[in-house]
């Protein structure tokens, strides 16, 4: 049969490896950590933040929504042309 290379070691052994294993992950994930840092002061320009951002998403959804208003109140001034009822004479629009 195989053997596990840890079969025949002792509890404090095993914690010994225990202890190297972890020393290993938090070095590894400090790595990691300093990695991302150095990424962010690299990549990012320093204007393009959170702030910048949300001010051109609301000026972009506010040109939109105000050529959707333009386009519908358009289209609805078209239709009652189009389409006059009794109410509306075509020489009030």
């Amino acid at each position: 049969m195989h053997q596990h290379p840890t079969e025949d070691l002792n509890v404090d052994d095993l914690r010994g490896e225990l202890a190297k294993m972890k020393e290993l992950l938090a070095q590894s994930l400090l790595e990691i950590d300093n990695s991302k840092k150095e990424r962010r002061k690299t990549c990012g320009s320093p204007f393009m933040d959170g702030n910048f951002l949300s001010a051109i998403f609301l000026i972009t959804f506010v040109v939109i929504i105000t050529v959707s208003f333009y386009a519908f109140r358009n289209l609805y001034i078209a239709v009652l042309k189009k389409f006059p009822s009794a109410q509306h004479d075509s020489s009030d629009l």
